[in-house]
């Protein structure tokens, strides 16, 4: 069986079914989570459709900076979930350096995505790139506020880990704060494609 289960097999029956419990409820937050993110993709997408280009002459998308921060934004995760293996496995001076690095990589990200906030691409100002603007400033905003609330709690996972609060039958709050981060990861990237890619 895989590392996790073996922990999770030294834990009482209350402590499995409180930890089900909270996994569920996290499964739950972020699927409700995905579905606001899904309506922002549909509605770029809606006003893309409707544009006869896009995106709209006077606009110039530029990533370098966007692809930096999604790539960073990927590793972050990894070093997140390694520190969260390092956990259960009772190394906390790993899970501390790990979660450092994913802190370090995810600022990284968030400043970069206020960056691209404020310095929104764009030239020329009419209906088209106006409209292209205020949907792009609504997807990059909105994450980049779920990405700083998220970040928020990590530092909290990362503060209580140094005080020694966590070890391998005390992970829950690594491990959902680890999950809260992979959505980050992963609704950032569907909307790098969307606002960069596609």
């Amino acid at each position: 069986m895989a590392t996790q289960s073996i922990f999770e097999q030294q834990l009482s029956r209350q402590e499995q079914l409180d930890l089900k419990n909270k996994r569920a409820g996290l499964l739950i937050f972020q699927l409700s989570w995905i579905l606001t993110f899904i309506c922002l993709i549909v509605v770029n997408l809606w006003f893309r459709g409707q544009a006869a280009q896009w995106p709209p002459e006077g606009v110039q998308r530029e990533l370098i900076i966007p692809t930096l921060s999604v790539v960073a934004l990927i590793v972050s995760s990894y070093f997140g979930r390694k520190g969260l293996r390092d956990l259960k496995n009772n190394d906390l001076a790993g899970f501390i350096q790990n979660w450092r690095w994913t802190l370090l990589l995810g600022l990284f990200f968030a400043v970069a995505m206020g960056y691209e906030f404020v310095v929104v691409p764009g030239v020329a100002h009419n209906d088209a790139t106006d409209m292209y603007l205020n949907v792009y400033r609504l997807m990059v905003g909105f994450h980049h506020v779920h990405a700083m609330a998220s970040l928020y709690y990590l530092w909290r996972v990362y503060q209580n880990g140094r005080r020694g609060g966590f070890g391998p039958s005390n992970f829950w709050p690594a491990e959902g704060g680890a999950g809260l981060w992979d959505f980050v990861t992963v609704a950032w990237v569907l909307f790098y494609l969307v606002l960069y890619i596609l």
